[in-house]
């Protein structure tokens, strides 16, 4: 373990295109920080463009969700969808099947901080959410 403070500067910051297998939309990822030792939290921040999410997905050891800049929507398997803001905190436990991301209207940045496994899995891609179901959590 290194014993160093580091600084990663903004400006050094990758963005990453969303892969069309995990996201419906226009996804951009800047990955923030990587697994180390003691601190299995890779975090990234996640810009949705307006109607742009996720497919369904999981996480084996849970993910926080906190919103940065826009409005957007988040719905667990088998519940009702609910609209997010910024500064709004969600927590997504292990295992529970769930899709986030833009409403229609507005574009929305989250933090994700994702814990990771000891294999270094963090994430279960599923099935896209459907046009449907999209528009049916879609929350004025």
């Amino acid at each position: 373990m290194s014993d160093v403070q580091t600084v990663k500067k903004s400006i050094q910051r990758q963005v990453i295109q969303g892969s069309n297998q995990n996201f419906t939309g226009t996804v951009e990822i800047s990955p923030l920080t990587t697994v180390k030792d003691g601190i299995n939290v890779p975090s990234a921040y996640v810009n949705f463009d307006t109607t742009a999410r996720t497919v369904w997905h999981r996480h084996p050891k849970g993910q926080y969700l906190i919103v940065t800049e826009g409005e957007g929507i988040v719905q667990e398997w088998g519940k009702p969808a609910e609209k997010i803001a910024v500064g709004d905190v969600v927590y997504c436990p292990p295992g529970v099947k769930h899709w986030h991301g833009a409403g229609c209207n507005c574009a929305m940045t989250h933090l994700a901080l994702t814990g990771t496994d000891e294999n270094g899995h963090n994430v279960d891609w599923l099935e896209p959410v459907t046009e449907a179901q999209y528009k049916s959590a879609l929350i004025d």
